[in-house]
């Protein structure tokens, strides 16, 4: 299918899409590069995952912007402006309860992306993408960043993202963003890929 087919499958999801919008990022990550550092038990990070991006699909479709292609791909965005986005109610507990004895990785993988995102440049950030395991290699992630980026570029606006992979990072490159200095989550343990992506 054509790009230009794929892209008119594009929509923006609402607070009625959040088991859409977690099945598909729980599906993406379960076997992602920071899968087995966050939780290496396969079958405990399956039970983890829906109700962990359940959370966090709640909070971007009141907060963010999220744009979805079918039951494949979403992508979720932030726009980062002079005024801090609104915390997930009860956030410390919920995480507790659903990632168990993970829950020092978890906070770690916060508290990394905290201290490290860019702090005093308005930009938006693409906090999450994903595409389903059986969906992936027909360009519907291609087709999400593009089409975020033709927003943001005639709007002027930058961009911000963090790789978990050195594979993810060169593949960002090839649209736009480029890499900042990489950082460990905690000593000794997986690196995240921070790229910034200027306008066009």
């Amino acid at each position: 299918m054509a790009p230009t087919d794929i892209a008119t499958r594009i929509r923006r999801a609402t607070s009625q899409d959040t088991t859409k919008i977690a099945r598909i990022l729980a599906a993406a990550f379960l076997d992602g590069d920071l899968a087995d550092w966050l939780e290496p038990d396969r079958t405990v990070r399956r039970r983890i995952y829906p109700d962990y991006f359940t959370m966090l699909a709640e909070h971007a479709t009141a907060h963010g912007h999220v744009h979805l292609i079918d039951q494949g791909a979403a992508a979720v965005w932030y726009d980062i402006t002079d005024q801090p986005i609104a915390p997930i109610t009860d956030y410390d507990q919920r995480l507790a309860a659903i990632t168990g004895t993970a829950l020092p990785r978890f906070q770690a993988l916060d508290e990394a992306m905290r201290r490290h995102h860019p702090h005093g440049r308005p930009h938006t950030y693409l906090a999450l993408i994903a595409v389903r395991p059986g969906e992936q290699g027909h360009r519907l992630g291609s087709t999400l960043l593009q089409h975020q980026h033709s927003q943001l570029d005639q709007q002027h606006r930058p961009a911000y993202l963090e790789a978990t992979g050195q594979r993810n990072s060169a593949l960002y490159q090839r649209y736009g963003y480029e890499r900042l200095t990489p950082y460990p989550i905690v000593p000794g343990g997986p690196n995240l890929y921070p790229m910034w992506r200027p306008p066009t």
